[in-house]
């Protein structure tokens, strides 16, 4: 049982890390059979704000529980079941839904909970375990933009969606609320930029099921996301009290603080001229050609 729960640990985080990620689809049944706090799908991951509340209130030493599920290949759920009291962890790694386990519920007793965080990655381990594992991660996340071979996004936001940060079309629109339109061509995110923004979008389950609340007439915010073989589309408002419209709007506002702290896409760094003026300036700059002072 424990090489087993090993493995799965192992070949989640080849998953999640190593393997470009593609749809995910959510198993059949798994509403039904699924009542855990945080689900793993594959690597996509629901209610992940629970695990950092249920950190929280270990380091406040107030006694607490949470249930993961983690879906195998099959689409069976695999349950860790994590009880903090009086100081103590207990762990129960229960497999009695899948159908190629054991079918048996295992229990560890752990001394410590800790998170880790890196740029690329990010997991919840149980430490000082009882048994061979000393140490058992619980849920493990990647999100390494390099390893994936097409990351892509469109983000449409504002009045009427008039701004647009769009990395597929390499073009970047800001309405200027003066009547006047800011436009960027050749647009491109650099690498760190990218992974930020790759990396929010996975702590946000970007490519989870959203359940959105209609709100407005017309929404305010338009995602679209191609990342490998998978493509997703989303269209929300912020003024919904909904958890799915809060997680993709504060998604949104990242991309666009992300955007706009670059100086050189920054509206409060750009001034608009007219043809004239760019003309002359590259007169001034001795340019060679009036195409290249436009």
């Amino acid at each position: 049982m424990l090489k087993k729960l090993m493995l799965f640990a192992c070949v989640m985080s080849l998953m999640s890390g190593c393997q470009n990620i593609k749809a995910i689809d959510q198993p059949k049944g798994s509403e039904i059979k699924n009542n855990a706090d945080v689900v793993d799908i594959h690597g996509s991951v629901t209610n992940l704000y629970k695990m950092d509340d249920f950190v929280k209130m270990v380091k406040n030493k107030e006694n607490t529980s949470i249930r993961l599920s983690h879906y195998t290949i099959e689409g069976d759920p695999i349950y860790h079941n994590i009880k903090y009291q009086d100081g103590k962890f207990e762990l129960q790694y229960d497999t009695t839904q899948d159908k190629f386990g054991a079918g048996k519920v295992t229990t560890y007793s752990c001394e410590n909970f800790d998170k880790t965080e890196t740029n690329t990655e990010m997991k919840y381990t149980l430490n000082g375990c009882s048994g061979e594992a000393k140490s058992i991660d619980v849920l493990y996340l990647s999100y390494d933009v390099s390893k994936q071979d097409l990351f892509q996004f469109q983000l449409k936001y504002g009045d009427n969606q008039a701004n647009e940060i769009n990395t597929i079309d390499m073009k970047l629109v800001k309405d200027l609320k003066n009547g006047q339109m800011l436009g960027v061509s050749d647009f491109q995110l650099n690498n760190e930029e990218r992974q930020k923004i790759y990396k929010k979008m996975v702590l946000s389950n970007f490519l989870g099921e959203k359940k959105f609340v209609k709100c407005t007439e017309k929404p305010e915010f338009y995602l679209k996301v191609k990342i490998n073989g998978a493509v997703r589309e989303y269209n929300w408002s912020s003024c919904a009290n909904n958890e799915d419209n809060n997680i993709m709007t504060d998604l949104a506002k990242t991309i666009i603080e992300i955007v706009n702290t670059n100086q050189f896409y920054g509206t409060s760094n750009t001034k608009i001229m007219t043809k004239e003026h760019a003309l002359e300036l590259g007169k001034k700059l001795d340019l060679n050609s009036a195409d290249k002072a436009t």
